[in-house]
């Protein structure tokens, strides 16, 4: 006659379920307290929409409100777009806060800047002799504070194709690269976290983090055991990588669907005989000794990875990093990410410079 299962080993069991159920609602308690935390999915509020925004900013989620004196009607900090007239050549950026808080130390931005410099050029004859003589250069100031590369893509679909632009100049940002944005416009705030945008503490696309993928606090945890292993002296410490905004910036499976979005662009712009140009901006940390003596091939990752896509999609790209750090380094910076009016001039210098070599080919 067959023997049950032993008391000892019932209580064995019932234990080990006792330990799993409590586990589990533990789990589930960390994950709904994240996520009240945030604001994400269940507790997650309507994305306000501000009255100035029509069908056209769905995708766009915001875009600044025309009220100013130096914004337009799209909120631009720029004069206001028409047709383009005869002998005029645009050269549109697109961007975020870098491009539309790009104030120089003349109080001019450095877009601005950037359009006097080579209309001056044109007319002294110093470039452009034959393709440009006659020619007016228009241009475009087209950021957006907050803005990720997808959103930039979507507002020259929605706003700036009709620009009529003879020059794309793309602004690349290391906070630019979440998917699709970074942002989830409240009636408190049109810059607060999106929840979704915290998670990607690991690859979301392979095993094992597919499972997880959605989860508040495996990203967390995974974070936390980072900081851990960064304190025990494992590895070296960066701040970079404690700004939630910027941290996917120096994983290497945070570029895939940026640079699958840039390189679409390019080709959307290629049928409508546009070229594309990028320009790079360094956060802080990148042009500071303190870092880049620990290990500048690290710090700069981001940079290289712009750069090698840039290559081999041939996309002429301007780095400001190593420009940025013999002008003065982290002392340019009014803060982690902006400069300053020093700064800006040499963006403003080094942009002229890079478009006038560059504009020729485009002709």
């Amino acid at each position: 006659m067959q023997q049950g299962i032993s008391r000892p080993l019932k209580i064995i069991l019932a234990n080990i379920i006792l330990l799993g159920v409590t586990l589990l609602i533990a789990l589930c308690a960390g994950e709904g307290l994240l996520r009240y935390r945030w604001e994400a999915w269940p507790f997650q509020p309507d994305i306000y929409q501000a009255p100035f925004l029509t069908e056209k900013d769905i995708n766009l989620r915001w875009r600044m409100p025309p009220e100013g004196p130096d914004r337009n009607t799209l909120g631009l900090r720029n004069r206001e777009v028409g047709p383009k007239g005869q002998g005029v050549f645009r050269i549109l950026f697109l961007g975020d806060s870098l491009i539309f808080s790009s104030e120089t130390s003349s109080g001019a931005l450095y877009t601005t800047v950037v359009e006097e410099n080579i209309n001056a050029l044109i007319a002294s004859g110093k470039i452009g002799a034959d393709a440009l003589a006659g020619k007016k250069v228009e241009v475009i100031n087209a950021g957006v504070p907050g803005y990720t590369t997808y959103q930039e893509i979507e507002f020259f679909n929605q706003y700036a194709l009709d620009m009529q632009p003879d020059v794309v100049v793309l602004g690349v940002v290391f906070n630019d690269v979440y998917y699709k944005y970074l942002h989830r416009p409240t009636e408190k705030s049109f810059l607060a976290m999106d929840p979704d945008s915290r998670r990607n503490r690991f690859d979301k696309s392979t095993f094992p983090g597919i499972v997880f993928a959605k989860s508040y606090l495996a990203h967390e945890v995974v974070y936390a055991l980072e900081i851990l292993h960064q304190k025990l002296g494992f590895s070296p410490y960066y701040a970079f990588e404690r700004h939630e905004d910027f941290a996917l910036a120096w994983k290497s499976y945070g570029w895939g669907d940026t640079e699958r979005l840039i390189r679409n662009f390019q080709l959307q712009l290629i049928r409508q005989d546009i070229p594309l140009m990028m320009v790079i901006f360094p956060v802080s940390d990148q042009v500071d000794d303190a870092y880049l003596s620990m290990d500048r091939d690290y710090v700069l990752y981001p940079q290289t990875r712009v750069k090698a896509f840039g290559a081999e999609y041939k996309i002429p790209y301007l780095d400001l990093t190593d420009v940025l750090y013999q002008g003065g380094g982290r002392e340019l910076f009014s803060d982690y990410l902006h400069l300053g009016g020093s700064g800006n001039d040499i963006v403003a210098a080094e942009l002229s410079e890079f478009l006038s070599e560059n504009i020729l080919s485009v002709q």
